[in-house]
């Protein structure tokens, strides 16, 4: 019952845009407050979330066995020794850290908070983060097990299925993209639609959260979805052998895959965190 009743309090306080203090360590009173992401960030976030999504499985078989934060940052080292470039997931994947604890991030003085094996720099130990008071040592174990997934799901994220066969899931990604390519997106016009369609003025999203502003625009793809098929069926326009595609104004039909998120989506509008060739030739911790 107590379980339940955490859960129910938990998805509460996401749906109200609340932060979340998760404890790591009760009795040391380790624990950091994780805020969602609002509309004010919304394109730092965009460039960024990719980071979060990166579909492990896609990735080369040796990283798959690690921690997804371990992982990003052995992808980083390999890089750097292989090509001298760095992909950008790690630093993506830290942004968006800083930005869900509301803290100011700085590309330049990262590598200071992380900590890695002073016998192969691809292991990584730990990041260091300074909220308040608070100086929280962020293991790979960690940001797996619990800020990952709130991160997600505070910011209506939804992480991939690594179960799914990748190369499929990369075949219905194309084909869903070469349907879109007509579309010019751009995050102005969708506030401004949202902001017409809610009866709003612009600026009065910036104080949603994210989360909040991809239901709104969910829920009025599918009112749109739902009225145009239903007065198409009830005109006598069309039917649909299988149903109304879109039967509910309410609800989404279940979805039986994920779409898939490559490398070179999250290195795109992302900027390199530093030096990482000095941790690669030192061969060490970059903070030893």
């Amino acid at each position: 019952m107590g379980s339940k009743t955490l859960n129910w309090e938990k998805r509460q306080k996401i749906r109200n845009g609340e932060p979340m203090e998760v404890f790591f360590d009760k009795e040391k009173q380790i624990s950091l407050t994780f805020f969602p992401v609002t509309m004010s960030h919304y394109e730092e976030f965009l460039s960024v979330r990719n980071a979060i999504l990166l579909r492990q499985s896609a990735m080369p078989i040796e990283y798959m066995s690690m921690k997804y934060l371990s992982a990003l940052w052995a992808l980083e080292i390999d890089s750097v020794r292989d090509t001298g470039k760095v992909t950008g997931v790690f630093d993506g994947i830290m942004r968006m850290l800083y930005l869900t604890l509301r803290l100011e991030y700085n590309s330049d003085i990262l590598l200071q908070t992380v900590y890695c094996s002073t016998e192969d720099p691809r292991q990584l130990q730990y990041v260091e983060v300074t909220q308040g008071d608070k100086i929280v040592q962020i293991t790979p174990q960690m940001f797996s097990a619990y800020i990952r997934p709130l991160i997600a799901e505070q910011n209506g994220l939804t992480l991939p299925d690594e179960s799914y066969n990748v190369d499929l899931v990369e075949e219905e990604e194309k084909i869903k993209n070469s349907q879109d390519n007509e579309l010019e997106c751009d995050t102005d016009t969708l506030i401004a639609s949202v902001a017409y369609l809610s009866g709003i003025n612009e600026m009065a999203i910036n104080n949603w959260t994210v989360l909040q502003f991809e239901h709104r625009v969910q829920a009025i793809e599918r009112d749109k979805r739902f009225m145009l098929y239903s007065a198409a069926e009830l005109g006598g326009m069309v039917t649909f052998k299988k149903g109304n595609p879109c039967p509910s104004w309410c609800y989404e039909k279940r979805r039986t895959s994920v779409a898939v998120r490559a490398i070179g989506d999250v290195s795109q509008n992302v900027k390199a965190i530093g030096d990482l060739g000095a941790v690669v030739t030192a061969g060490g911790s970059t903070n030893s």
